[in-house]
């Protein structure tokens, strides 16, 4: 069912352009603070990377490079690896020091987008 919606969103933001249509949902912080969260730019970013468009994903949020990756390694582990290789990536990829690394890192980027707004 997970990967049924996820194939389902990713179908939408190749489909759509987020930047185009006005139904496509907006970031409440932004909306409400007027600054950037770590996500925005997020829809944008993955409809040019569907697209092959990596550096105008790389341009709408450079955290996606750490991201999408790491996101596709978690699939890998639930979906894909069994037995010993998913165990031990298991280990790596939902371990503490990678999901606090990717917390500080979120939070990180969330402050360094709206102070250097150039980045």
């Amino acid at each position: 069912m997970v990967l049924l919606a996820l194939m389902a969103a990713g179908l939408s933001l190749f489909l759509l352009d987020p930047a185009a249509y006005a139904l496509m949902p907006k970031c409440p912080f932004k909306l409400l603070t007027g600054l950037d969260c770590p996500g925005c730019g997020f829809q944008r970013a993955m409809h040019a990377l569907l697209h092959g468009r990596v550096a105008e994903a790389w341009a709408f949020n450079r955290f996606m490079i750490y991201s999408v990756p790491y996101c596709l390694g978690l699939m890998l582990t639930e979906w894909v690896w069994r037995g010993e290789r998913q165990a031990r990536w298991r280990k790596v990829l939902e371990g503490k020091v990678a999901a606090w690394t990717y917390i500080v890192l979120f939070c990180l980027w969330g402050v360094v987008r709206n102070v250097y707004p150039q980045l």
